[in-house]
């Protein structure tokens, strides 16, 4: 049988960690709670009796998975996990230490492959090795971390990690939140011109106009035809269009790198999310890489670590380039001498003296970079509104005409 996670509530005598709460009576017992690996409930139940403890319940936990894209574990605790990871080793302890202690505290429903992780480092693994078994980290954020524990400033790389989580975090939820509203409001409309097509319309051909008059029923007829071709393409082009949404995400999410980069390169082909995705691509890797640099790592060394955080094709082989030029001999101020940087931002990096120079001049154009994604990125919120409210009102137009056109009928039935 596979060893599972409980949840047990127990009463001790005094204060044993953070999860203690002070109890009424007996004077001087706190209730406390801890997760257990076992194979049941009797034998969750004897670890804690076996510390002392007086067991008042015991709930199995179910486990969050990580799967890809879909992972249960949401960005924002990843975030915060390696943020406690960093705070502790700023604190002094070791990395694997503080990975224990992170895991050791942590009573949710990631237990359980935290737990894997667990046993890895008492077993004498590593800390990047252990937090590989997780599956949550990107290769670029391995690959930094990495290289902060074969330099020795795994403080400096944790600190990294942490910015660039936070930081691609708030631009994708920019990106998602402009196309979410975006789909809402296009549901909401199609919604409306299924009603008039599928109701409206079809009781209209089923109680056609009442009239002796030859000349207004063809009229009528004409109108009513008029009215279902254009709500017949407006259900279309709605179908074309999610079915187009669906294709590509499923490119851009594929697992297999090639189609990932075909998704990639056709959203690359619309102007307002190429900006967005050059932009995005651009200020993480550069940040990942000033971030090295002020560490110390050398120039080429994090050079092929932060390429590796780029999904965007285009951004790819801009650093591909750089890696070239400087593998054949180009100082990092000719090697940035590119036409994918913008005037200013070469002017820059021609300029500096020293790595440490270098690594603030890369900070700096991450940041410029940022902003123009962000302002890249509500730009296309605007576009996607006004488009959903275009074909909104291209609806509302239909649907008054219909309704104009069964008055008619009414009325020339009374």
């Amino acid at each position: 049988m596979p060893l599972q996670n409980f949840r047990v509530r127990y009463i001790y005598f005094g204060m044993l960690d953070g999860t203690a709460r002070a109890i009424d009576s007996p004077a001087g017992y706190f209730k406390h709670e801890m997760v257990v690996v076992a194979d049941n409930q009797q034998e969750a139940s004897r670890v804690v009796q076996d510390l002392g403890g007086t067991v008042i319940d015991v709930v199995k936990q179910r486990a969050a998975e990580d799967t890809g894209y879909f992972s249960k574990v949401s960005r924002n605790y990843k975030h915060k996990f390696l943020q406690a990871i960093s705070f502790n080793v700023r604190a002094g302890l070791s990395a694997e230490k503080s990975l224990e202690e992170v895991i050791l505290n942590d009573l949710g429903p990631q237990r359980m492959a935290l737990n894997n992780v667990l046993e890895a480092l008492r077993r004498g693994y590593g800390f990047v090795e252990a937090l590989e078994l997780l599956r949550w980290f990107d290769e670029s954020t391995i690959a930094v971390l990495r290289a902060g524990e074969a330099n020795g400033r795994l403080g400096q790389s944790l600190k990294t990690a942490v910015n660039f989580y936070q930081q691609s975090s708030s631009l994708i939820k920019l990106m998602f939140g402009a196309f979410a509203w975006t789909m809402v409001d296009l549901l909401m409309a199609v919604s409306v011109v299924a009603g008039i097509r599928f109701g409206l319309i079809e009781d209209l051909k089923r109680n056609p106009i009442r009239t002796e008059d030859e000349a207004k029923k063809i009229a009528f007829e004409n109108a009513l035809t008029w009215a279902e071709w254009i709500n017949n393409l407006l259900l279309v082009s709605a179908c074309i269009f999610t079915f187009l949404v669906i294709y590509i995400l499923s490119l851009v999410i594929s697992k297999d790198p090639k189609t990932r980069d075909f998704g990639y390169n056709v959203l690359e082909k619309i102007p307002v999310l190429r900006d967005i995705i050059k932009c995005g691509g651009v200020a993480s890797t550069s940040r990942v890489l000033g971030s090295l640099l002020e560490g110390g790592v050398l120039f080429l060394e994090a050079l092929k670590i932060c390429k590796r955080g780029s999904l965007s094709p285009s951004v790819t082989e801009f650093w591909n380039d750089i890696e070239a030029r400087t593998e054949q001999g180009f100082a990092p101020t000719q090697a940035f001498n590119h036409d994918f940087l913008d005037g200013s931002e070469r002017l820059l990096l021609r300029t500096h003296r020293d790595q440490q120079q270098l690594a603030e001049s890369l900070t700096s154009i991450a940041d410029s970079r940022e902003e123009r994604g962000t302002s890249s990125a509500k730009k296309f919120s605007i576009i996607a509104f006004m488009a959903s409210m275009f074909y909104s009102g291209a609806a509302v137009i239909v649907c008054l005409f219909v309704v104009f056109l069964q008055n008619e009928a009414v009325l020339s039935g009374t």
